[in-house]
């Protein structure tokens, strides 16, 4: 790689990491790690989510059983994501990710196939 190339690069990352919207996310990240609502509520979904596991191991998939573990899953999944620091995350992120795709777009587009092409 020539030193042109990665002197652009390196400075594309220092551009993506000091843009107002990755900070944004990485500031909200440090939130919902310190929040203890979110820590709580993300807690109980990984419990529902071990509960919904075991009982599809070990009871039929039309069970009561699983369909109870599955109800439980939802509200919990539910709850979390509508957490107001966790729905602001999503939104930042995907503020992230377009952010992601337009770079990836042009600096790859020459190299994109086309229907045509496939």
């Amino acid at each position: 790689m020539n030193a042109s190339l990665y002197d652009e690069l390196y400075e594309l990352r220092y551009v993506i990491r000091n843009d107002k919207r990755f900070l944004a996310l990485k500031e909200l990240d440090e939130k919902l790690n310190e929040n203890e609502e979110v820590m709580k509520l993300s807690y109980q979904k990984e419990m529902a989510i071990v509960e919904y596991e075991d009982a599809l191991n070990h009871f039929g998939k039309n069970s009561e059983e699983l369909k109870k573990a599955q109800q439980k899953l939802a509200k919990c999944k539910l709850e979390l994501d509508n957490h107001p620091l966790v729905k602001e995350y999503y939104l930042a992120l995907r503020k992230v990710r377009e952010m992601d795709q337009q770079i990836n777009d042009k600096l790859f587009h020459d190299f994109q196939v086309s229907e045509e092409e496939k």
